[in-house]
């Protein structure tokens, strides 16, 4: 071998020894100088580590678990979690189709078509011929945003750029199954799609009109990271029982799954079983629900059938019983919404300035603290010596009565519910006993029902301060407080309140009676009651006056309503009903409307009045000067629902606490509506 030759070769291997060297050396680099990253532009390092390589194979399909089920007492349904589908498609545009402009906005729109079709396959739907064009119109938006052929020109080649890969969420909440497998079906006969059905839950509520504002809603839907794209379920807008802690549903579960070499996922994991949902039974007996509801929404529809007066603006019903403090029924009506879905005017956010009803509590109370003589007889005419010596003497205040009162006892001022004979026992209390009073009784206070949004009203903010001299207190607060002005309240407080008149200063409502958490009952607390007590005799002294309320008398403010049943119904209320009227005309702030006056028309009764089991509230408030009072519109509706009470009792089983089965699982117990007897 010549001299040259052998250089040559010498080089040449030569050459191919630093081969191996430099690999050496470029590993050594990426896995020790650069501890094993990769770097990218616009992301972390990406680190040359086997589970790096797992990561990228390995894909997860997230399976939510269901909220808690709601039911009312008797165990009927009022909210659960159906199981539905998320559906998404993975489309790679065909070689073919993907070359030519035309092609490719011609097979976007093939495909439009056949996801449209299979959105409107269930034979139930109604008009399905507009929703099939609908559903074309939305999907060609879809896919032609997606893929961008906004961007290309109208006719040509398609640049070797231009994105033909997109994934795209087709519909969610899918639960019919006709239109499962029309979609199955478009994955199957087109090899460029690929179908995604990710399993998620809709919430559903079978009494949704009647208890919107109590049982409350919620939405639920997949969102996705912007960052990272990675999807997670999102819940949001919860109100009422919804938000109660026992019903959040448990973590999502996640099922691994690998894509083989051809782009096809199968799954590497079984699907583990759904967690059974807590059950939380509520207090709310749905039958008189229905009927509160339907009761309000006819009486404040009724307002206006004579064509002289508007509708109000809302009102509220809330049915108790007595003996436990449980909410049988609370709903509301709205002037301004077509329907109560979704709302949140619940009867738990809707205040207004009491008026009369609150008497009774003021008499109560200051009989119980030794400020009233129940036989003593006071002058309530306007300009009397009494009114002159009590009223006149504190300054400008004026004091007047609906109509004329004379001489009236206790028992006679709520009987005619006299504002100048409620005025003279409310200032024989200090400003200490009036803020006892406010606590006692539970006004400004929360319902501590966990209900979010609460509006606690409670006196004028500025009615206790340490800086108003005494007899400007006397001159304005306490004249008002005396017949429920100067202080907000809504429905389910003023229940409240009544239940303490009669079971104790403790005395609570409650709406959630227990849950079943994997089959296992856990009963709720009961709701407090007892506490500082009014003396049996002082209940029996307003209660009888109560009675009164609802007679023939002539100046009883329920007298109206006494005749109205006597002449429908044929019914004699005296001595079956007890209640008390209220009537009060207020101003408030309306968004967009300014200070504008306001009438409230509420109405407490309970029954049987010989022995109270069931307590109901009901307020209805307009937004105009017309007439309005609580005996002609607030009290026909509550009555209605109490008598319903007692029919329903009559024909139901005693209701009993839900009983644990053989098996550990929990049957809710059907039953009346109510205990009986006095026993609070």
């Amino acid at each position: 071998m010549k001299t040259g030759e052998r250089i040559r070769v010498r080089v040449a291997f030569g050459l191919l020894g630093i081969v191996p060297v430099f690999l050496t050396g470029w590993l050594g680099w990426v896995q020790v100088a650069q501890a094993g990253e990769l770097r990218r532009e616009g992301g972390a390092p990406l680190r040359l580590v086997p589970a790096t390589a797992d990561r990228q194979a390995w894909r997860e399909e997230r399976v939510p678990t269901p909220r808690g089920t709601i039911v009312d007492r008797d165990g009927s349904l009022l909210a659960i979690d159906r199981e539905t589908y998320d559906v998404r498609a993975t489309l790679a545009v065909p070689a073919s189709e993907g070359k030519r402009v035309e092609a490719l906005r011609a097979w976007i729109d093939a495909v439009a078509n056949d996801f449209a079709r299979a959105l409107v396959a269930d034979p139930g739907f109604s008009s399905r011929g507009d929703m099939l064009r609908e559903r074309q119109a939305e999907f060609r938006k879809l896919l032609h945003g997606a893929l961008r052929t906004a961007e290309l020109p109208a006719q040509g080649e398609v640049p070797a750029a231009h994105p033909r890969f997109t994934d795209v969420r087709i519909a969610g909440g899918v639960d019919s199954l006709a239109v499962i497998e029309a979609l199955r079906a478009v994955g199957a006969a087109r090899s460029s799609v690929t179908m995604h059905f990710l399993r998620t839950f809709r919430r559903d509520y079978p009494e949704r009109e009647a208890t919107a504002g109590l049982v409350g809603h919620v939405k639920t839907d997949w969102v996705s990271d912007p960052a990272t794209q990675v999807q997670r379920l999102e819940t949001w807008g919860v109100c009422g029982l919804e938000a109660l802690a026992a019903l959040t549903p448990a973590d999502a579960d996640a099922r691994p799954f690998l894509r083989d070499g051809r782009g096809n996922a199968y799954f590497v994991g079984p699907l583990q079983p759904l967690p059974v949902p807590n059950v939380l039974h509520s207090t709310i007996d749905i039958e008189l629900q229905r009927e509160a509801d339907r009761l309000l929404g006819e009486e404040a529809e009724a307002v206006s059938h004579n064509g002289e007066s508007t509708r109000p603006a809302w009102g509220a019903l809330v049915l108790v019983e007595m003996a436990t403090g449980d909410v049988l029924a609370a709903t509301s009506w709205l002037r301004d919404r077509k329907s109560k879905v979704g709302q949140a005017f619940a009867p738990y956010q809707s205040l207004y300035e009491p008026g009369s009803i609150v008497k009774p509590l003021v008499l109560a109370y200051a009989l119980e603290a030794g400020r009233l003589d129940w036989n003593h007889e006071f002058d309530c005419a306007p300009g009397s010596a009494d009114y002159r010596e009590r009223i006149g003497s504190l300054g400008s205040r004026v004091v007047r009565d609906d109509h004329a009162c004379g001489v009236l006892s206790a028992h006679g001022i709520l009987v005619n519910s006299s504002n100048i004979g409620a005025t003279y026992v409310g200032l024989q209390l200090e400003r200490e006993q009036w803020q006892d009073y406010m606590r006692f009784f539970g006004f400004g206070r929360s319902l501590g029902l966990a209900l979010p949004h609460e509006a606690l009203g409670g006196p004028n903010k500025r009615s206790f301060d340490g800086d108003i001299p005494l007899r400007s207190f006397r001159r304005n607060s306490a004249i008002s407080f005396s017949f429920g002005y100067e202080m907000q309240v809504n429905a389910l407080q003023m229940a409240r309140a009544y239940l303490r008149l009669y079971r104790g200063g403790d005395a609570e409502l409650r709406l959630c009676r227990g849950v079943e958490i994997g089959g296992q009952w856990h009963a709720a607390p009961p709701a407090r009651s007892g506490g500082a007590r009014l003396r049996p005799e002082v209940v029996d002294a307003v209660h009888a006056a109560l009675v009164d309320v609802v007679s023939d008398d002539p100046h009883a403010t329920g007298t109206h309503l006494h005749r109205r049943f006597l002449t429908d119904t044929g019914v004699d209320l005296h001595g079956v009903v007890a209640g008390k009227t209220g009537t009060a005309a207020s101003r408030i702030g309306i968004r967009g409307r300014g200070r504008v006056e306001v009438r409230n028309a509420s109405f407490v009764g309970v029954l049987p009045a010989e022995a109270p089991r069931w307590l109901v509230v009901c307020v209805l408030q307009k937004d105009d000067d017309a007439r309005f009072y609580g005996g002609s519109y607030a009290a026909p509706p509550a009555v209605r629902l109490l008598l319903r009470c007692q029919e329903l009792e009559q024909r139901r089983p005693r209701h009993e606490e839900p009983q644990r089965s053989t098996n550990g699982q929990v049957r809710a117990a059907q039953g009346s509506p109510g205990v009986s007897g006095w026993g609070y």
